[in-house]
């Protein structure tokens, strides 16, 4: 029986990352197995990598690291067919299943998505929220089982998440792996019934969506958008019984953003960054500045740019709340609020006083 447990997907997150000031974590592990070679799977993505190695020529062994930088968020809806790679039209074109309320659904949690990267923080945020984790029973999961009954396992989750995305024209597709712990108490406690510690930790699933100019970029339906770990190691296929992953050394853990959506629960994920282009009438003066809002996120430090006759442009600006701060051609300095929630051109008034 406890082998037969040890078989099924147990896939809850455990507790969100320890903080951490750095951008990047990492861990490195050693597989065993006779057949470790043949279902171990690199990686190479915007900000997320597996790298596969072998130091003493014998046992094989996995670099997983995992960059928090904010992903570029230039990607607009609905995603044209000429941005997608022939992998990801080839994923997008096979069928789904009937289901008008999963159509209704999907087109519900992008209505006001104005790019990819917010769409899947919608999804994943429906998912973590929503679908309440149920262990895994040993009956095959389905999309629209788990969105009728409101719960699943992260097969389950998974499974509706990229149903949901790809009937909103986004690429996405199953990955099968690892959340590894060195023991069940950093696993979460509807999964630690689960907890192999032949294993290195549970079976879990989560998914990889398409982002036009990123490529395939992982999140994972029980509450991390467009963010993995370092404790999510993927497979090619399901390990069998004399695979196993030891942990060699890792970094501390990132800390992730919170995402303010709908719903009770917490979910994580990297934060989204977008080009905000200024512009004026008239030639700007000295320096502008953008300053996020005291007390909310993101915990970015203020940034200037030196004004470039009437325009400026700020790259990679985390989605939040912002102050915008010039000066006029006749001296005066003015300041005005500013929502940045993807690519954004902003005209600045040539006067009037403060906004």
């Amino acid at each position: 029986m406890i082998r037969r447990l040890l078989v099924l997907a147990a896939c809850v997150l455990a507790a969100p990352p320890l903080h951490s000031e750095d951008r990047v974590e990492w861990a490195k592990y050693r597989f065993t197995g006779r057949v470790s070679a043949q279902i171990a799977r690199p990686v190479e993505s915007f900000g997320y990598r597996v790298v596969l190695g072998s130091p003493d020529g014998k046992a094989l062994e996995a670099t997983v690291i995992a960059d928090g930088s904010p992903l570029p968020d230039e990607a607009r809806l609905p995603v044209e067919p000429r941005d997608l790679s022939r992998e990801a039209a080839a994923v997008l074109a096979e069928p789904l299943a009937a289901s008008e309320d999963l159509e209704r659904l999907s087109r519900s949690l992008i209505r006001n998505a104005r790019t990819v990267l917010e769409a899947i923080e919608s999804v994943i945020g429906y998912t973590s929220r929503r679908i309440k984790y149920e262990p895994p029973t040993g009956t095959p999961e389905t999309a629209a089982g788990s969105y009728e009954s409101g719960r699943g396992s992260c097969v389950g989750r998974s499974l509706l998440a990229a149903d949901l995305l790809l009937r909103a024209g986004i690429p996405a597709r199953q990955v099968t792996g690892i959340l590894i712990a060195s023991t069940e108490s950093e696993v979460a406690p509807a999964a630690r019934p689960f907890f192999s510690a032949e294993l290195g930790g549970v079976r879990h699933r989560w998914i990889e969506a398409y982002v036009p100019g990123l490529g395939w970029i992982p999140s994972d339906p029980g509450g991390l958008s467009n963010a993995v770990t370092s404790r999510h190691l993927p497979l090619k296929s399901a390990p069998g019984r004399d695979f196993g992953v030891l942990p060699v050394e890792r970094s501390a853990e990132l800390s992730l953003s919170r995402i303010n959506l709908f719903g009770t629960g917490t979910t994580l994920g990297r934060l989204r960054a977008s080009a905000v282009e200024v512009t004026a009438l008239t030639p700007l003066l000295g320096s502008i500045v953008l300053a996020p809002v005291p007390g909310k996120e993101p915990a970015e430090p203020s940034r200037i740019a030196r004004a470039n006759g009437k325009s400026v442009r700020f790259e990679r600006v985390p989605v939040g709340d912002y102050k915008l701060i010039w000066k006029t051609a006749d001296g005066k300095v003015e300041a005005a609020s500013l929502r940045v929630d993807g690519p954004s051109r902003i005209e600045l008034p040539t006067g009037g006083g403060r906004r």
